[in-house]
């Protein structure tokens, strides 16, 4: 998962590259850049069991803080508003920002997230077995808090970039494998440890926080159309891979 959630920062900066292309003659071009897309294909997927593994929604309430300059990060509530809705089904993760210029960001079973913005018919997607920044520690502990009622423990993560901790309820479970090649975000280190979703993150940068607080939980079944690509033009996010 967006997540997951490292980002935050990268999709301020390219949400206004989008806003330019949008603007200039350019943006009728329909021809795709890249080809490295492919839908969910259970050829080539590795067989996972999914028994037990959480299927459903989690809400959560999106918070900035910053100790440096507030309107350096004033854009941020823009682009990703105050709320997210995260789907997870098999393996699969959506986030829908309900309120900001992010339409979703799904995950699949391919290790590839998809960006789509509300203004654009375009597909923009990452490499999510790639990480730039360098993993320093990856640790567990247990908890006195709560997160809606539940116990919760916490999984530690640093880099040479940022912070991140994640509160989880270890009753409720998630498949590691799903995530096992996500190396983005170390998502994949998360998920190792506390095999479940997070209910509360903190992503601490030298001077911005965001937090993340699941507001709901709900269980259900999701259709497997939920999670199949819409027909538009799709190109790779260049502003993340550094290609």
């Amino acid at each position: 998962m967006r997540i997951v959630l490292s980002l935050i920062i990268a999709l301020v900066f390219y949400s206004c590259s989008d806003q330019e292309v949008k603007d200039s003659p350019e943006a009728t071009d329909t021809s795709i850049t890249e080809t490295k897309v492919t839908t969910n294909n259970p050829e080539t997927e590795e067989e996972l069991d999914h028994e037990g593994s959480f299927e459903g929604q989690i809400t959560y309430t999106i918070t900035f803080q910053t100790k440096g300059n507030p309107k350096e990060y004033s854009a941020m509530k823009d682009v990703f508003g105050d709320t997210v809705v995260v789907t997870f089904s098999e393996g699969n993760y959506a986030m829908e920002y309900i309120d900001g210029r992010i339409e979703y960001i799904k995950y699949l079973r391919d290790n590839y997230q998809y960006r789509k913005m509300i203004w654009l018919d375009t597909l923009y997607f990452n490499d999510a077995s790639l990480e730039k920044s360098t993993l320093f520690s990856a640790t567990k502990s247990k908890t006195d808090e709560q997160i809606l009622g539940r116990d919760v423990d916490v999984v530690t993560i640093i880099t040479d970039n940022f912070k991140k901790f994640y509160y989880y309820d270890s009753t409720l479970y998630m498949n590691p494998k799903y995530f096992s090649k996500h190396n983005f975000g170390y998502e994949n280190k998360y998920y190792e440890l506390a095999q479940s979703p997070y209910l509360y993150t903190e992503i601490i940068y030298d001077e911005l926080k965001v937090i993340f607080r699941a507001i709901k939980i709900e269980e259900k079944e999701i259709p497997k159309e939920f999670f199949v690509l819409p027909d538009l033009i799709t190109k790779p996010s260049h502003e993340l891979t550094g290609e």
